[in-house]
């Protein structure tokens, strides 16, 4: 199944055709790779460099290095949340801005809505309706941290009815990065009622079908939370600056 490596980025020639075989079908979840002695000689490479390649591909999610009896290296299905953390990890280290987060969201969210619209489930469908009762209720009792979890679920929710794994992915992802933005800046109630009509008239355009309204009703609340949560870090910034003077 695999070539000899014999360049100098003998660790990448190795990851590479595991990862090729994983894409191409020959590989799949559950399976398990050769021994290390037989993979040793179908790559031409020394125990050390195979067993680095291994912990990389284990680091990376695609295997699961397990011992003693059924053990050996074995393929699994990459986590999303592996995923996700490997995408945060990259963007800790870049200066990410809500409007840099807002412009992905609008380029995105309005399009899963509209396509939500015309697929989604009657199961989905009482998903969305029920979470938006729960963040109703855990409003009204100040539950704010169950209240967030029923919010970001809504927008999960609807990405799952795209049925479109990347979008599905980036969306999640999406929806970290600002509870993370939230958790910083921590909006307030009367936020969070926006935040809820705004999905009750998402819901409403979904469920009539509608997937004009519901586009451009998902457009309209991310511009919203955009703007009020770059008034929230405006306004922290500025305090920031007026302790610094005083």
């Amino acid at each position: 199944m695999f070539k000899v490596a014999r360049t100098s980025t003998i660790t990448q020639k190795i990851i590479t055709q595991i990862r090729t075989a994983i894409l191409e079908g020959k590989l799949k979840p559950g399976d398990v790779l050769p021994p290390e002695k037989e993979l040793m000689e179908q790559f031409g490479v020394s125990k050390q460099t195979l067993r680095e390649s291994l912990r990389a591909l284990e680091h990376m999610g695609l295997i699961d290095v397990r011992k003693g009896i059924g053990g050996g290296a074995h393929i699994v299905e990459v986590d999303i949340e592996v995923t996700k953390q490997s995408l945060a990890n990259f963007l800790y280290f870049k200066d990410l801005s809500i409007g840099n987060l807002s412009e992905l969201r609008k380029l995105i969210e309005p399009h899963a809505a509209a396509k939500a619209a015309e697929s989604i489930s009657k199961e989905d469908l009482g998903i969305l309706y029920e979470l938006n009762t729960l963040a109703r209720e855990n409003l009204d009792k100040k539950f704010m941290r169950e209240m967030s979890i029923n919010e970001i679920n809504f927008h999960r929710v609807i990405a799952q009815a795209t049925n479109n794994p990347i979008l599905v992915l980036i969306l999640d992802f999406v929806e970290d990065l600002l509870e993370d933005f939230k958790k910083v800046l921590k909006p307030d109630l009367a936020f969070s009622k926006s935040v809820l009509d705004a999905h009750d008239r998402i819901y409403d355009a979904i469920r009539d079908k509608n997937p004009e309204k519901a586009s451009a009703e998902m457009y309209r609340h991310v511009h919203e939370v955009e703007e009020h949560l770059a008034k929230l870090k405006k306004d922290i910034d500025l305090w920031h600056v007026c302790l610094k003077q005083a």
